[in-house]
């Protein structure tokens, strides 16, 4: 086998394998030096994670011919609509799985200090910081790399092979275990699929930020281990046993998101409720060049 041959196809494009390499390099090493001018934080590695992967996305996908609207976040009078779409349907999400845990046993609230005007401005504050790691992390996984694996392996197998990447990227959070990380990917078949349905990162980062908010804002409990808010007026509290109150994992440890994000996915797959918009349609995807 020549270098030619273990470094490009027939057709001449550089294989799938290289490009995500060269993703992963080129993402990781902008996130780095941006961390290292912005301050240290979550608002500050998001945006490095953030601008990393649109610049290395956009790159790769201009040797294909593409813009770099095709990674998902496309410049459209649709992105406000998509992501308020997506928020709803994360939002809904987050309070069906708190709700029935609630009635299961494995969560209650107690009355905490702050006015309602404290609290209405928590949640507007609150959607804007947890807005950036949510865009971040759909663009890292969901935008070049799902693209191009559903191109070349398929749509179900790239949104496996995300998922499980999306769980191994929470193996270091507080409280993580077999349950939390299993969730955790399942999260991110929803998510992939989300994407595969509406070619567009918008919807999933909508649907991301919904489900945090509302558990770390409205229902204030962990996400994803971590305790990102302090919503004023209450506190959530798990009780009982893990499996049903997530323990400090927070709902994503709980086997009632597991049944409610999986029917959802499931839902999402195989029903006619999501489908691209007009702009979607128009910058086109990789993702849609071998639909499986």
């Amino acid at each position: 086998m020549t270098l030619a041959t273990l470094l490009s196809t027939a057709e001449g494009r550089l294989r799938l394998g290289w490009r995500l390499t060269l993703f992963v390099f080129g993402t990781v090493s902008v996130t780095l030096l941006l961390s290292a001018l912005l301050p240290a934080g979550l608002i500050g590695g998001s945006a490095g994670l953030l601008c990393g992967a649109l610049l290395t996305g956009s790159g790769l996908l201009k040797l294909d011919g593409m813009g770099p609207g095709s990674l998902g976040f496309y410049a459209s009078a649709e992105a406000v609509s998509e992501t308020g779409k997506g928020f709803g349907l994360g939002v809904t999400l987050g309070l069906v799985v708190v709700g029935l845990m609630a009635a299961m046993g494995g969560l209650q609230w107690e009355a905490g200090v702050g006015s309602p005007t404290e609290w209405v401005w928590s949640g507007m504050s609150g959607a804007l910081l947890l807005l950036l790691p949510a865009a971040a992390e759909e663009a890292f996984l969901r935008g070049y790399p799902l693209q191009a694996l559903a191109e070349v392996w398929g749509r179900s197998n790239a949104v496996a092979v995300t998922a499980f990447a999306f769980g191994l990227l929470h193996l270091g959070n507080p409280g993580a275990g077999v349950l939390s990380t299993a969730n955790v990917m399942v999260a991110g078949v929803l998510l992939g699929v989300v994407y595969i349905k509406t070619l567009s990162l918008w919807w999933a980062t909508g649907v991301h930020l919904g489900w945090n908010w509302a558990h770390g804002f409205v229902a204030d409990v962990p996400v994803s281990g971590l305790e990102v808010m302090d919503t004023p007026m209450y506190d959530g509290v798990p009780m009982g046993s893990p499996w049903i109150g997530g323990g400090s994992f927070g709902p994503e440890g709980s086997v009632v998101a597991t049944v409610v994000i999986l029917g959802v996915a499931g839902a999402c797959w195989y029903g006619p409720w999501l489908r691209p918009g007009n702009a979607a349609r128009a910058v086109g995807s990789l993702s849609t060049r071998n639909e499986d």
